[in-house]
């Protein structure tokens, strides 16, 4: 704390000490009561209907003026509230001089679509109500707090603004039993959250969360205020025989229980100065632990949910590869300020960890370690910093690269915390800086910078799969309505030769004019930036834009997600703006506009086909493609769709992204063949999908598993041809 700091909060003690040594007692003024009043200068919970009006003690005073002079027990009152406002401001101040240390500056615009998450996000709990229990546990704490905060707010600004200003009171004494009722039910809604929160986590126990010493403290002490809370207000009831008892019910009922106790009305007004004083400081307690203790999500979550990327889902950002001295993250300090305000942020809820393939296959990665990791990294001093690796000290190497970029962790974190990127900048720095990459993604890179293809084929082969077809090679300044961006797998390997040769004839069924720059075509580049390999990814992009460039079309077609992914959401960033369309999204809108119309003979008919769909993680998750492929199939006869136990924003990666179709996956179990075993749950013939990686990976996965005649992958546009022919 500096000087400067430490001299306010002096003066804020002295002045305090000063209230309590000289100010006199105070003796309530009214005929009905005389006794030494508590320091309970509360404005939420008393009035008097023989008065009249709401007072700030606890007691109705007569009406001569407004003039409340302060009492020594209101002088300790304000000793502990500045003491307590000067606490927290320090260590609130604190935490945001850690977050200053990262680059960037917090990205305020659009303000207004911001303010709408924290009502969304924030206040509608629409992300945290994903999973019911909890969600519903800390939505009755979250809505029980904000009315209390509320409720205090509004009649502290009463009683201290309002009154002596305007001379008149907001609320009077007609409002004070539907006020009373409501506080005792935000009274009562706090404690039964708190307790549904404890039982989740003392005996429940759910492998996502973990217990720290620290998490030990705010459960117990919510549930202390709490029950203090209404304990003081069910006994000043049945003390000062309160009108208004009966509109808290459960204030009054606790009351009850000490009056059976205590019996004597002597013995209940010390009890109640009890009650007060020791509600008063568990309330100062736990207020105090705010910056130091899980309850800084109070502050910390609602200014993740503001300051969140904006961008589109699938983009990630731009590097001036000429204006910075380095690239990615290497040290702690190179994060964004909005990263390392995420690390605050993350409450430790596991639900990232749930999701997560790389861990539920038992590999080291762990989303939630990575950001308590990097936390307590960020917490050190400088000095110990300098001396720790981020790589090595503070993560493993190979957890970096053990990400499959599903984008699970993103999409179930209720204050959108980050990991994927965090690692994904790690990627980077081992890249670039480093030149540290695994070693069989070497050969993948090198034939994409010579060849434009991963497995080094000569660009003419791309057109070989189009001869029987007759699919029009396009050159420069010709006209097509789709230009078809077939992508390598489409061009290259025979399995989704298949699929590509479907979709085109599907096409002009429908009377769709199709072309494709063939030999011109390379690599979108997605695995090179997913890798970290920026460079590289920059000089693809803008190749391919140019080329995309020297003809007129009016959509980009393509079939597989990843490509999909970067020419809609990543070229934009070097200029690249086109309108781009998945497969899927093209063949449910042509089955609608009936220029489609796939179904089976009467032979086959009567023998349903039970299918499952699996999501790609690049057409789900992250550009929300859920419904296409479900309609497509729930359209075609005799199919049973199925869904997997993780299906739509919750499915399962089939580990083929972030480049992992180049890496052998050493570690764990594999992911494809877990994802397998899913859909064989479900009793499915047919394995749906809509991206070639998935394809490929899932097909492996079952010739590994000699489960071939079990079940049989198939793209969405394939099962359409199928019943076309069928019919003709």
């Amino acid at each position: 704390m500096r000087k400067s700091h430490r001299k306010i909060l002096f003066l804020l003690i002295l002045c305090s000490f000063d209230l309590f040594l000289f100010a006199p007692p105070r003796v309530c003024g009214t005929e009905y009561y005389a006794f030494r009043l508590i320091g309970s200068d509360c404005t939420l919970c008393h009035t008097d209907a023989r008065v009249g009006h709401l007072n700030p003690t606890g007691i109705a005073f007569q009406k001569r003026g407004y003039r409340y002079p302060i009492t020594r027990d209101g002088a300790i009152s304000l000793f502990f509230g500045f003491t307590l406002f000067a606490w927290v401001l320090w260590g609130l101040r604190r935490r945001y001089r850690l977050w200053s240390q990262g680059k960037g500056e917090m990205l305020w615009r659009p303000f207004k679509e911001r303010i709408k998450g924290i009502f969304s996000y924030g206040l509608g709990h629409r992300k945290i109500l994903a999973s019911f229990f909890p969600g519903l546990s800390h939505l009755l704490l979250f809505t029980s707090f904000f009315f209390l905060f509320f409720a205090v707010s509004t009649f502290m600004f009463q009683e201290y603004v309002f009154l002596p200003l305007a001379g008149e009171r907001l609320f009077d004494a007609s409002s004070y039993p539907y006020l009373r009722l409501f506080l005792d039910l935000s009274g009562a809604l706090g404690f039964v959250g708190t307790l549904l929160l404890a039982l989740r986590r003392y005996v429940q126990r759910p492998g996502a969360l973990d217990n720290q010493p620290r998490d030990h403290l705010v459960l117990p002490l919510l549930l202390l205020v709490f029950l203090t809370g209404l304990m003081t207000t069910g006994v000043r009831n049945l003390v000062y025989e309160s009108p208004y008892a009966r509109w808290a019910p459960l204030a009054t009922f606790t009351g009850s229980i000490w009056t059976a106790a205590m019996g004597k009305a002597d013995s209940l007004r010390r009890v109640l100065e009890a009650l007060w004083w020791s509600h008063y400081l568990l309330s100062i307690t736990l207020l105090a632990s705010v910056p130091f203790s899980r309850l800084l999500h109070l502050f910390t979550s609602p200014l993740s949910i503001f300051f969140r990327n904006l961008e589109p889902k699938g983009c990630l950002s731009r590097m001036d590869l000429e204006a910075v001295e380095t690239y990615g993250v290497g040290r702690i300090e190179e994060f964004t300020k909005k990263d390392l305000l995420e690390l605050d942020a993350c409450m430790r809820c596991g639900r990232c960890q749930e999701q997560c393939p790389a861990y539920l296959s038992g590999k080291v990665l762990n989303p939630k370690r990575v950001v308590q990791s990097l936390k307590v990294h960020m917490e050190r001093p400088a000095l110990k910093r300098k001396k720790l690796s981020l790589l090595g000290d503070v993560l493993h190497e190979e957890e970096v690269w053990q990400c499959t970029t599903c984008r699970n962790c993103l999409e179930h974190c209720p204050v959108f915390i980050e990991p994927m990127i965090k690692l994904l900048e790690l990627r980077r720095h081992l890249a670039l800086n480093l030149g540290r990459i695994p070693k069989e993604t070497r050969f993948a890179f090198r034939n994409i910078e010579r060849h434009g293809n991963p497995w080094g084929f000569e660009a003419s082969r791309r057109m070989d799969w189009t001869k029987a077809l007759g699919v029009r090679e396009l050159g420069p300044g010709e006209k097509v309505d789709l230009l078809y961006w077939v992508g390598c797998y489409g061009s290259y390997d025979d399995r989704n030769i298949s699929v590509a040769m479907a979709l085109i004839k599907l096409l002009r069924k429908a009377g769709l004019q199709v072309g494709v720059l063939g030999r011109r075509e390379w690599c979108c580049g997605i695995d090179l930036r997913r890798m970290g390999n920026e460079d590289l990814y920059e000089l693809t992009a803008e190749r391919n834009i140019a080329e995309i460039e020297t003809v007129k079309f009016r959509q980009i077609l393509t079939s597989c997600p990843h490509c999909y992914n970067t020419l809609k959401n990543e070229y934009p960033q070097f200029g690249g703006h086109f309108q781009v369309i998945h497969h899927t999204t093209l063949l449910d809108r042509l089955i609608q506009e009936r220029k489609i119309s796939p179904g089976l003979p009467r032979e086959k008919k009567n023998r349903a086909t039970r299918i499952t769909y699996h999501d790609s993680c690049y057409l789900g998750r992250y550009n929300e493609g859920f419904a296409p492929p479900r309609r497509i199939l729930s359209s075609l006869d005799e199919i049973e769709l199925v869904e997997m136990e993780r299906h739509r924003e919750k499915s399962f990666c089939c580990g083929g992204g972030g480049c992992h179709m180049w890496m052998e996956e050493r570690a764990g179990r594999r992911i494809n063949e877990m994802r397998v075993e899913m859909a064989l749950r479900t009793g499915a013939k047919v394995l749906a999908t809509a991206c070639p990686l998935c394809t490929i990976s899932l097909d492996s996965a079952l010739k590994v598993l000699n489960l071939e005649e079990k079940l049989q992958v198939k793209d969405v546009a394939e099962l359409i041809f199928e019943r076309l022919v069928d019919t003709e």
